[in-house]
């Protein structure tokens, strides 16, 4: 079945997850009833859509509720970080069934890393008896720059040898099915918006701070890429000019002194040891020292984008913010102090959605989002 373009928007609609009624449906397009449920009839037939309960929203007749089919496809999602590779496969409700995980540091040494990467993707669904026919689509996000025109995979800045992979082609002639590749903070804001907190917001960020950091940012419902696909650098932006050099060639950038293997380098230095999480935890001053200074860094860089984009909410994730909490604390505190009054006058400041799954759940948002408007 070949959809139109109402039909999509209608399935795209529905794939929030939360289920929508006819009406809504009809309010929310500025299309009639009548069409809507010629439409809805035909996206039933076909398998795309089921019926739930009926529900009152007050006074009249109760609103069937329609929801993605969740039997109708399987998807599977690879998020490649700066540290781990997540695999999860789901339905098409995005429930995750199974779910596995491999270190990058495993794939260090390896001639070939996008050979190696489909081994493990057969051997995570071999584990599970799926077969690759199985799959309808595979969604990848990563921590890296994209040229989105040939969907190649350029360069990961922390992970060398993972540069100009052709990733989508080699991928989908194994696995037979559509490929769809994205930058990693930008799979983690489409989440965000399908099935998380930012469901009805038009603009926001979602930011990742692990071994690497990955953002994403949603203007106007839509997300902001650049002539380039590079917009979202956060970072590699500038925060201290007499900073040491990035791999990416800079000097001084934000990912040379927010992320875990940084502030670990820091505490290292400082007192010849490198068990800063620990340390922090037992109340460490120099731990709680190299926490703050990261914070501020973090908060400056961040106040800068909420002049720029302004933002309803940040969604602020990573580890280390739970195991290091006055890292977030400083972060916030920062963002308010350095950001235009005006601009954080209803700015809201929060944790994303899907916690350390963010990510594998945009991968597998980009899949069903992709695999709807490819039909």
């Amino acid at each position: 079945m070949k959809l139109n373009s109402s039909e999509k928007q209608i399935l795209e609609l529905i794939s929030l997850g939360q289920g929508l009624s006819r009406k809504k449906i009809a309010e929310t397009l500025h299309l009639t009833q009548g069409s809507i449920t010629n439409m809805t009839r035909s996206l039933l037939e076909e398998g795309l859509i089921i019926e739930g309960n009926r529900i009152s929203s007050g006074l009249g007749r109760k609103e069937v509720m329609l929801y993605s089919n969740p039997n109708k496809f399987t998807f599977l999602g690879v998020d490649i970080g700066g540290h781990v590779i997540r695999f999860a496969l789901a339905t098409n409700s995005l429930e995750i069934i199974h779910e596995g995980e491999c270190l990058m540091a495993d794939l260090a040494t390896e001639p070939d890393p996008a050979e190696v990467l489909m081994q493990m993707m057969h051997t995570f669904l071999a584990q599970w008896n799926i077969s690759p026919a199985q799959i309808d689509a595979i969604g990848i996000g990563v921590t890296g720059i994209i040229d989105a025109t040939q969907q190649i995979l350029l360069s990961i800045p922390n992970s060398p040898g993972w540069e100009h992979l052709e990733l989508v082609s080699i991928i989908s002639q194994r696995f037979n099915c559509p490929v769809y590749l994205e930058e990693g903070g930008r799979t983690m804001a489409i989440a965000e918006q399908m099935l998380g907190k930012a469901n009805a917001i038009s603009d926001f960020i979602t930011v990742q701070v692990g071994f690497g950091i990955a953002a994403g940012i949603m203007i106007n419902g839509k997300l902001l890429k650049g002539v380039n696909n590079t917009a979202g650098l956060l970072g590699h932006i500038t925060a201290d000019p007499n900073g040491t050099r990035c791999l990416c060639g800079n000097y001084g950038c934000l990912e040379n002194i927010i992320t875990f293997p940084m502030l670990r380098n820091d505490y290292r230095k400082i007192t010849g040891k490198s068990t800063i999480v620990e340390a922090y935890q037992q109340n460490d001053k120099q731990a709680i020292d190299v926490c703050v200074a990261a914070g501020q860094a973090l908060g400056i860089a961040l106040s800068n984008v909420v002049n720029l984009f302004n933002p309803q909410t940040i969604y602020i994730g990573g580890a280390m913010f739970d195991q290091m909490p006055i890292l977030l604390e400083e972060t916030k505190r920062t963002i308010i102090l350095r950001g235009n009054r005006f601009s954080t006058t209803s700015l809201n400041l929060d944790r994303p959605t899907f916690g350390l799954k963010q990510g594998i759940m945009g991968a597998l948002a980009l899949a069903k989002i992709s695999h709807i408007m490819a039909q």
